[in-house]
């Protein structure tokens, strides 16, 4: 509520601070070189053409006892032909001074070489204006379009990279005010305005409200945070819309008319401190962005400093820009930290699948020594009790028992050295990866009586991490071992083939499990997407990240007759 009072405050005093420039001139006549002097506000002058015009200004010497103003007029300096006051010129400008010895009315008369438009341009200055604005008033312009084309380029590149609208709609926003401040610049240069002119400029601000509104409801979420504000924001674009359409029906916006525009940025403000007070700290970048927006269109409509609108606009929106690029590079920051989040929960969830995997695939490589132990046990209890247990018998199933015990010693190490991570790179042949996840899952396959055939067509060295690439080779081997159980196939069949074209190693992974159903084939890499009911469904999202990152390769999945053909390029 403290932002709110703020706002309002300060927008009573800037009222109050209404400019007297506006006041300066008090009447403007214009004759075509018959002293018949007619009201500017009474001629149309897009259809009147001039071949010696004249202009007569009344200046208000009231206002001159107490201030010295300028008039800075834009006109064919080399047409003019007489004036009754003193003045300095440039290429397409005069610069008048006032106080209180001018005169009370100035005339200015061109003469043009060929009938035409009217040229003349006035804006009133103060002292302030003349020294530092207009003395630079190409740097605060180029400096105004610098930073703003740098804030639609950045955004937009960060939208390519990342997808979020809302960085899609803040770059086209800061190309669309660029665009206006550009239009407006050179309207400023102009007497009148045309109608095709008009449209343009109305559809551009209408559009770039419109870009304002989606943008404001997609960074500050409202659609879940602030339904009530989404609502409100939701009409607003609509109406937008059809506002954009009446621009080409009656030639102006219709909305903006009757509509300020800092009505509907009163509104994102109070969006902003909504906001804010839900917890959002992107906000408050976002809040004093568009506080800084408001007080600039706020201060150029009702000409509330004595200073020209257009350079307000122009220091107010590359202001706002900046202090809006920080709210989104906050909301990119708060993005990538939660892809990093969610990334390392995935690894951590895979790593519990693949320790859940492992402990299954020592169970099936022990089933048997365990079972051949037991046997063992039974064996020489039976010889104890028949009184046949001699020194060479016992020595016979001690050696038999410590051989058994050894390999399953012997499959711990293999499967730690399986899955301890290798930090350098190293050379190695895919046929060799391949045959360590083969030794790991084999028990298995051979437990469930599922046929594997390795086919070896040319074989290359890979330099890069063996074990991951042998990890996953288990993983494309255990979903074909699953996807085999599941749909119940009584002759299970698994085909490798190993191969290289294009001098990448190609490996083609290959089941008899009928296949993938196609609408949901481009789903099956997406994180947490599993078909299984007791699967974390990140196996082959990691899978795919470790080819894609570490291998710089790919992984890819297609239908074929008898079933799924999972292929590694690398």
């Amino acid at each position: 509520m403290k932002y709110l009072i703020f706002i309002f405050l300060l927008a009573s005093f800037l009222q109050g601070a209404t400019s007297i420039k506006r006041d300066v001139i008090i009447k403007a006549h214009i004759s075509n070189g018959d002293n018949k002097y007619i009201s500017s506000k009474k001629i149309k002058l897009s259809k009147q053409l001039y071949t010696t015009p004249s202009v007569k200004l009344k200046i208000n010497k009231e206002l001159l006892k107490r201030r010295k103003f300028y008039l800075h007029i834009i006109c064919d300096v080399d047409d003019l032909s007489f004036s009754n006051t003193t003045y300095s010129s440039n290429f397409d400008s005069l610069m008048v001074p006032l106080d209180e010895n001018s005169p009370e009315e100035l005339l200015f008369k061109f003469k043009y070489k060929e009938p035409k438009n009217l040229n003349f341009r006035v804006f009133v200055l103060n002292e302030f204006e003349r020294q530092y604005i207009i003395q630079n008033q190409g740097l605060i312009y180029g400096i105004a379009y610098g930073v703003m084309f740098c804030a639609f380029l950045y955004n937009f590149v960060i939208f390519i990279y990342t997808r979020q609208r809302s960085f899609l709609y803040y770059s086209l926003m800061q190309l669309s005010l660029m665009v206006i401040l550009l239009f407006i610049t050179i309207l400023d240069t102009q007497t009148f305005t045309t109608t095709s002119q008009q449209i343009f400029i109305d559809f551009l601000e209408t559009f770039c409200v419109l870009l304002t509104i989606l943008f404001s409801k997609e960074i500050l979420n409202t659609k879940k945070s602030m339904p009530f504000i989404d609502k409100i924001l939701s009409f607003l674009v609509y109406i937008n819309i059809v506002d954009l359409i009446f621009i080409f029906i009656f030639n102006q916006s219709l909305l903006y008319e009757y509509l300020p525009r800092t009505l509907v940025l009163s509104l994102l403000v109070l969006s902003g401190v909504i906001a804010l007070f839900k917890g959002q700290k992107s906000a408050i970048f976002y809040f004093f962005g568009w506080v800084v927006l408001f007080i600039s269109l706020l201060i150029a409509e009702h000409e509330l400093l004595e200073i020209d609108d257009t350079y307000i606009i122009h220091i107010g929106f590359p202001l706002e820009s900046l202090i809006l690029s920080f709210a989104l590079g906050y909301k990119l920051k708060q993005t990538v930290d939660e892809k990093e989040q969610k990334e390392k929960i995935l690894v951590h969830q895979s790593k519990l699948a693949s320790m859940g995997e492992m402990i299954n695939n020592i169970a099936h490589q022990w089933r048997q020594p365990l079972t051949h132990l037991s046997f063992i046990n039974m064996d020489l209890q039976m010889a104890q009790e028949q009184d046949e247990l001699s020194k060479q018998y016992l020595k016979d199933k001690l050696d038999e028992s410590n051989n058994q015990i050894e390999f399953m010693s012997n499959t711990i190490d293999d499967f730690k050295n399986f899955y301890e991570p290798v930090k350098e790179k190293e050379f190695f042949y895919a046929s060799s990866a391949i045959k360590k996840a083969l030794d790991i899952i084999k028990p298995t396959l051979d437990f469930l009586s599922i046929e594997v055939e390795l086919n070896i067509q040319e074989d290359k060295k890979i330099r890069a991490y063996e074990n991951e690439y042998s990890q996953v080779i288990l993983n494309l081997l255990t979903n074909a071992k699953d996807a085999i159980v599941q749909n119940k196939i009584e002759s299970g069949e698994i085909q490798i083939d190993i191969l290289v074209s294009n001098k990448k190693s190609i490996v083609s992974i290959c089941d008899n499990a009928g296949g993938i159903k196609e609408e949901i084939i481009e789903k099956i890499f997406d994180p947490y997407f599993t078909t299984k009911d007791k699967s974390s469904g990140i196996g082959l999202y990691m899978s795919k990240i470790i080819i894609h990152s570490h291998f710089k390769g790919d992984l890819k999945v297609i239908n074929l007759s008898k079933g799924a053909c999972f292929t590694v390029e690398v």
